[in-house]
């Protein structure tokens, strides 16, 4: 009788635990196809991986039964995500990428920990609000980023440039300076700057940019 009770047992524990695994597989490669699509660094198969991985490491941390430091492993698991996250952000002349990329893998690493303590519920619906986020947020963020973008330049006019002209055409698209550095070197002028518009006007603004014949040169 007892053998055939250690028998079921055996089996619902490894039944469980299979469930999880292939649970944990399927949320992350729903989380990592977004990732993929925008073709980011860390996309479906990374993104499948962590949250796997952490399902094993939670499901580790209580098979070894060690009662007191059950959350060590856990913990450790956070750890070793942060360093998956810092190699995904990387810092361009203007901007850093990469941020968004990191987050999802600390969302997938944590939904994995609750897949292997066996809350599914809190799982599906950490799932879900992340889906919501990266899919249907992103259009609320485009719509943002069409009337308030922030753009970084750097210009180098030729010396007869009149600076108040060149300010005062950037304002009659209702562009707004921020952090504005000025530079004089020889026969050249250069001006840092910080500006936020709608995306339409800073398209004006770089065609004006282009077509002037006293900018040396100009980036963003």
């Amino acid at each position: 009788m007892d053998s055939l009770f250690n028998v079921s047992t055996t089996q619902n524990i490894y039944g469980n635990e299979l469930l999880k695994l292939s649970l944990s597989v399927i949320i992350g490669c729903t989380l990592g196809l977004e990732r993929e699509i925008r073709g980011k660094s860390a996309g479906f198969r990374t993104l499948a991986l962590i949250c796997f991985g952490a399902t094993i490491f939670t499901i580790c941390s209580y098979l070894l039964g060690v009662e007191d430091n059950r959350d060590r492993i856990a913990a450790n698991v956070l750890t070793g995500v942060g360093f998956l996250g810092a190699g995904v952000i990387y810092r361009t002349n203007v901007s850093i990428s990469g941020i968004t990329t990191a987050a999802s893998i600390w969302v997938a690493a944590a939904i994995g920990m609750f897949i292997g303590i066996g809350d599914y519920l809190l799982a599906i619906i950490s799932a879900g609000f992340s889906l919501i986020i990266l899919y249907v947020l992103d259009f609320v963020q485009l719509r943002i980023d069409y009337r308030f973008e922030h753009r970084n330049y750097t210009v180098v006019f030729t010396r007869e440039i009149e600076v108040e002209t060149f300010y005062e055409y950037a304002k009659s698209l209702s562009i707004k300076f921020h952090k504005t550095k000025l530079y004089r070197k020889d026969n050249q002028i250069t001006i840092e700057f910080e500006v936020s518009g709608k995306e339409f006007n800073l398209h004006f603004f770089n065609k004006w940019l282009l077509e002037n014949k006293m900018v040396i040169s100009f980036e963003w």
